[in-house]
């Protein structure tokens, strides 16, 4: 058996490993749990979640690389991700494709906590919410709204694939979505990604695909 721990951003990514990820890795023999970033914590013991900064995620990972019988792994935002953090100041000042960029940066991040050899670091181009653009057809007929079928698939096209679509203020992954007038909210909708499907995804997200077929051959089939 094989366990993975996944320190999530937030809410909705935490959900994804739940109800979508870990339910299809253990088909591979691989047993995951995601575990929110600790963004504050009370005398009392009491714990938020959620957030990017990087003094908070490097807390939140330090007891999960301790477990040294498991492998660990990262879902994070490219998109709003601060310049202390490791990698970034790198990354925007390159004009290499976006691929690259984020590369850059999860590498930056596994030389931050000493190099592990179980850990995976892994940062999401550009944002969580690019995966709903893998099927804008199910996105729409969920929300029941046939004409944001076409505006999603007009973003994709213009990006050249999902993971293409820019990061700007106005136009990132998940403004767009709520731009839409749908409704969309994000803790929500992470039922439209389990109807989309991990196939659909890996298909059109390559840097997401990479990630995925790395957890799968962590294990063996069940």
């Amino acid at each position: 058996m094989t366990r993975l721990l996944i320190l999530v951003e937030g809410d909705s990514e935490e959900l994804f490993v739940q109800n979508i990820l870990a339910p299809h890795l253990e088909n591979f023999g691989v047993y995951a749990r995601a575990t929110g970033v600790v963004s504050k914590r009370l005398a009392s013991g009491k714990k938020f979640t959620g957030g990017n900064r990087w003094s908070n995620v490097q807390l939140s990972l330090s007891p999960l690389l301790a477990d040294t019988e498991a492998w660990v792994t990262t879902l994070l935002d490219f998109y709003g991700l601060p310049d202390n953090f490791p990698g970034v100041s790198e990354a925007s000042t390159s004009h290499g494709a976006a691929r690259d960029r984020v590369q850059t940066v999860e590498v930056a991040i596994s030389e931050a906590v000493g190099k592990p050899q179980r850990f995976i670091p892994f940062i999401a181009l550009h944002e969580f919410e690019t995966w709903y653009f893998s099927s804008p057809s199910k996105v729409a007929d969920y929300f029941g709204k046939a004409d944001v079928r076409d505006a999603m698939e007009r973003a994709c096209q213009d990006a050249d694939g999902p993971e293409n679509i820019n990061h700007g203020k106005e136009t990132h992954p998940s403004k767009r979505l709520e731009s839409y007038g749908m409704g969309f909210r994000k803790t929500s909708a992470v039922a439209v990604l389990k109807d989309i499907g991990l196939d659909a995804i890996r298909a059109t997200c390559p840097h997401f695909a990479a990630w995925l077929d790395h957890l799968e051959k962590l294990g063996t089939p069940a």
